[in-house]
């Protein structure tokens, strides 16, 4: 059995320049209209959690499973990740280049995040592909489209319900449907149609996510009970 650890915060050294306010001096001075909202779901309390992440635009999202609520899982399934994309010749920060998130300690490793592979590798080639920002303390309402897009996910699995014999086929199964549903608010269109239509179906298949027809959509719990 896990053991429940305290919650860490970050540093206030590490949110110079990445504060809330700064964020919202980048996007006016960039004009930038959408962005990469970044969160965590919990499960049993210390167990595995869910890495999300939703792209404003259009609000699809994706989710990467992780064993614990740490710098060092968020850290390592970003790295691979990167190494995913790369792979297939996509830079990060072309998919990620701003992205916005909340205090939680397990967001600590800034550079996993803002620099290329080559940060890791060599100090001397690192360059910054991405920019990332924190919200105000205790400001969920500053990421709203992540946090909405929760509510699906909880239609799905509710608060309360372990993760832990979740694997990254049922994380990716989960937000496939999701990402499925017809939004009024993209004119009838799927969170993947205007994804993919963006960046392609070679990105969305990268991170595993497919698209279901709207007959065979389930938003319920008689999803993982099939």
């Amino acid at each position: 059995m896990r053991r429940q650890l305290k919650d860490s915060y970050i540093p206030k050294a590490t949110k110079v320049g990445r504060t809330y306010d700064d964020f919202l001096s980048f996007t006016e001075e960039n004009n930038l209209s959408n962005w990469v909202e970044m969160d965590t779901v919990i499960g049993r309390i210390g167990g595995k959690v869910i890495l999300t992440f939703d792209f404003t635009f259009c609000n699809f999202m994706f989710g990467l499973l992780l064993d614990d609520k740490t710098s060092v899982q968020v850290t390592e399934k970003i790295l691979l990740l990167k190494h995913v994309l790369t792979s297939r010749d996509i830079r990060f920060g072309d998919i990620f280049p701003v992205v916005l998130t909340d205090n939680g300690g397990e967001f600590a490793n800034v550079a996993a995040i803002e620099y290329t592979l080559e940060r890791f590798e060599s100090i001397q080639d690192k360059v910054k592909e991405s920019f990332l920002f924190f919200c105000d303390p205790y400001q969920s309402s500053q990421k709203p489209k992540v946090e909405k897009n929760h509510t699906l996910f909880r239609d799905i699995v509710p608060k309360g319900k372990s993760f832990d014999d979740f694997t990254q086929s049922t994380v990716d199964l989960i937000f496939s449907h999701i990402n499925s549903v017809k939004r009024k608010s993209l004119n009838g269109k799927t969170p993947y149609e205007m994804f993919t239509f963006l960046h392609s179906e070679k990105i969305a298949a990268l991170i595993n996510i497919t698209l279901i027809s709207a007959d065979k959509v389930i938003q319920s719990p008689k999803l993982l009970n099939r």
